[in-house]
């Protein structure tokens, strides 16, 4: 078995374990239904896990890091509509913020 590294870096909000997951899954999947209007209707809000859901991160944009790499952070771009878009999920969801929205470092290993 094999063991494989990623980094993200993730722009979004850690957000506390929802209790119910399944309203969590359908209210992304559900994004690609919404008007197209407003300024957040161009973003789209991704799940990112970190652990066995441990930190759950919800990311309107990200940017993979390479082995042997490194980003500033101010480098990397924020859009316009982005807080928007994640803090009308998290309000939609009555989710908790714990962090963000910001950028994030998320190493993943599987």
């Amino acid at each position: 078995m094999s063991v494989s590294h990623s980094v993200y870096a993730v722009f979004g909000v850690v957000v506390a374990p929802p209790r119910k997951r399944a309203a969590l899954d359908e209210s992304l999947q559900a994004q690609a239904h919404r008007p197209a209007t407003g300024p957040s209707a161009d973003v789209r809000v991704q799940l990112f896990t970190v652990g066995d859901d441990e930190h759950i991160i919800l990311g309107a944009g990200y940017e993979q890091l390479g082995p042997n790499t490194y980003r500033d952070v101010p480098s990397l771009p924020v859009s316009a509509g982005w807080d928007e878009a994640l803090l009308e999920q998290v309000g939609n969801l009555g989710l908790t913020v714990l962090s963000g929205p910001c950028w994030h470092v998320v190493h993943d290993l599987s």
